[in-house]
């Protein structure tokens, strides 16, 4: 290894479809990943089979033979799926660092990625990558599923938040309908026990801050699909043993399920941005206007795809979202 330039890899557990884990691995690759490690949720998912066809990417598929020999049967929450998937793939990955990330977050590099890790105190054992969800600006086009601007996470007052994001500010974290705590590099041979944000253990950690690349997070990667992950989340709490909704993920949940006509409108009132709100954005450095097209990368590994919001959203209905039916009519909205 040479100290200028660490290595790098992604693990991701994954249950989408398959224009997104192609973007994903596509655009990964593209920025210098040695690998991308994917465990898939179903094992029978036919992505798998498309994505094991790349040289530099590992597929796991996460069937009963996979979770009796780890855990001695599958959890149910399937946060406790992530942790364990990313930690194995851990330990076992020959890359300087690994990103534990989901498949709608994508590595935004402001300096290549390697000079970036390079540049971490060597006594640290996580960088930690800043988060920027996706939002829609007015002249954002519906050609893509990555079209849009990046809205980074507010500090400050709940009346300073409402004020810059409006009334939906207080069904948000920090400004965002997802997290805001970003995810982390971990650096490998340290011992470390993969989490969703952070490794592990806490109090002995040392982190600091990946200097020059920012996480840009879809959570959603059409209105369709944020209503279908809100309410699958709803449903595995409620009846599979799913991990329960943050607070801020609860109010979402509690107005769709209050108002499910009114799902789309709730969808753009906390994701779209225009005038003086969107000017604010701008003023106080909230807002990323990052171009993400990985447009080109997807097709130097897997030829021409479609990623129109309609084809998504068709395979959304076909795949992962076959499995709620009563999910269908929410995400025609």
């Amino acid at each position: 290894m040479r100290i200028d330039a660490p290595s790098w890899s992604v693990v991701a557990t994954v249950d989408e479809p398959l224009v997104l884990v192609q973007a994903f691995v596509a655009w990964h690759l593209s920025l210098g990943a040695t690998e991308v490690i994917l465990y898939f949720d179903r094992p029978d998912d036919l992505a798998a089979a498309v994505l094991e066809m790349v040289s530099q990417v590992r597929v796991i598929r996460c069937g009963t033979d996979h979770w009796a020999a780890h855990l001695g049967g599958r959890p149910a929450k399937h946060q406790v799926r992530q942790v364990h998937n990313a930690t194995h793939a851990y330990l076992d990955c020959e890359a300087d660092w690994l990103v534990h990330c989901d498949a709608d977050e994508y590595l935004w590099p402001h300096v290549p990625i390697a000079a970036a890790l390079a540049a971490v105190d060597p006594l640290a054992d996580a960088a930690i990558v800043p988060v920027a969800e996706r939002v829609y600006l007015p002249d954002t086009a519906g050609g893509s599923i990555f079209n849009g601007a990046f809205r980074r996470p507010f500090v400050g007052s709940a009346a300073a938040g409402a004020a810059l994001f409006g009334k939906g500010y207080a069904m948000t974290h920090r400004g965002l309908t997802g997290h805001a705590q970003g995810k982390a590099f971990s650096r490998t041979g340290r011992g470390l026990k993969l989490s969703i944000h952070r490794p592990r253990p806490h109090d002995a950690l040392l982190t600091e801050k990946l200097s020059g690349v920012e996480l840009l997070h879809f959570d959603g990667l059409t209105r369709g699909q944020w209503i279908f992950k809100l309410l699958r989340k709803a449903d595995h709490f409620a009846h599979r043993g799913g991990m329960e909704p943050s607070p801020h993920r609860q109010r979402q949940i509690d107005a769709i399920r209050a108002d499910p006509d009114a799902a789309a409108a709730l969808h753009d009132q906390l994701k779209s941005v225009s005038g003086a709100r969107l000017a604010a954005l701008r003023a106080n450095g909230l807002l990323l206007e990052a171009d993400l097209d990985p447009g080109k990368a997807i097709a130097g590994y897997f030829g021409t795809v479609d990623v129109s919001p309609a084809a998504f959203d068709d395979a959304l209905l076909r795949g992962p979202a076959a499995a709620y039916p009563f999910l269908h009519n929410a995400m025609r909205a």
